[in-house]
């Protein structure tokens, strides 16, 4: 398990607030030396690829990446849906604080394959969107 304060400080690093410089100066002084930062760094990583079940190019599903007014501006977001279906009951899919990502599109892909047309807005949209 990661420490609070270690995972507080690559969630900033991430959200562009300090530079990789910073992240790895504080993470050093955090884990108690270069070394032990640098043994940590993968258990930071976020591979979400690697999370995948539902392929991106699924050919039994139609997805793509869509925009809406918002109150406070456009808000972007992830349509996934069987591909040739009509009416679907729909389902939102909601992020966690980290944005909308590579799994959070492959849970709507899991619920589209379930029937349902998904979609997954990016509630982070009004504050420039989710991190890369």
């Amino acid at each position: 398990m990661v420490d609070r304060n270690v995972r507080d400080l690559y969630d900033k690093y991430r959200r562009h607030e300090i530079s990789r410089r910073q992240f790895l100066e504080r993470l050093a002084i955090v884990a108690g030396g270069v070394a032990a930062a640098y043994a940590m760094l993968p258990l930071l990583e976020n591979n979400l690829a690697y999370g995948g079940v539902v392929a991106v190019d699924d050919c039994r599903l139609a997805t793509e990446q869509v925009k809406y007014p918002g109150e406070n501006g456009e808000i972007h977001g992830y349509l996934a849906r069987p591909k040739d279906a009509a009416r679907l009951p729909g389902v939102v899919v909601i992020h966690e604080n980290r944005g909308l990502n590579s799994h959070i599109e492959d849970v709507a892909r899991r619920i589209a394959l379930a029937g349902f047309l998904a979609v997954a807005p990016d509630a982070l949209s009004p504050l420039g969107g989710s991190p890369a």
